[in-house]
């Protein structure tokens, strides 16, 4: 059942107060997958988040990243302009997500993103589940260095 408590009591149950931003207010971020713009707008850092994180992705035309898991969150992401490539599990699978696509990993899913369009960039928000920050998340890159990755056909419009 719901709590209910009293209006003036509500900034009791609340701590850090809530925030607002918007992404141009935040650092962009390129070193932390290589090839993409990502601006961590809610995280421990930014705005005191203890068990989210959450962003702004922009993969630039003709980009894959690099595959990778996140050891220890799980990762959503929501697909707001153009189309991404999902490049998913051991196979790195090509699965084409339109504008509108909701993406889930669980913690430890092969995953990398990529952007086949060799003129429009893929934006898209994504989330970490119970981690405040990318170092909590634990990346762990995948070292495809003898391996086709990424796969031949990615980039096919």
């Amino acid at each position: 059942m719901a709590e209910y408590v009293k209006l003036e009591d509500v900034a009791k149950t609340v701590i850090p107060s809530p925030r607002t931003g918007h992404y141009t207010e935040v650092v962009t971020d390129t070193k932390y997958e290589k090839g993409l713009e990502i601006n961590f707008g809610v995280n421990g850092a930014v705005c005191g988040s203890k068990r989210i994180s959450m962003g702004r992705t922009v993969i630039p035309p003709h980009t894959a990243n690099e595959r990778h898991v996140h050891a220890n969150a799980e990762a959503s992401m929501y697909i707001i302009e153009g189309t991404m490539t999902l490049l998913l599990g051991p196979e790195a699978e090509i699965i084409r997500c339109p504008p509108g696509t909701f993406v889930y990993a669980p913690e430890g899913t092969i995953h990398g993103v990529a952007n086949a369009s060799r003129t429009e960039e893929v934006v898209l928000v994504f989330a970490y589940g119970g981690v405040p920050s990318k170092e909590a998340a634990r990346i762990v890159f995948i070292d495809d260095s003898e391996n086709d990755y990424p796969p031949k056909g990615w980039d096919e419009e």
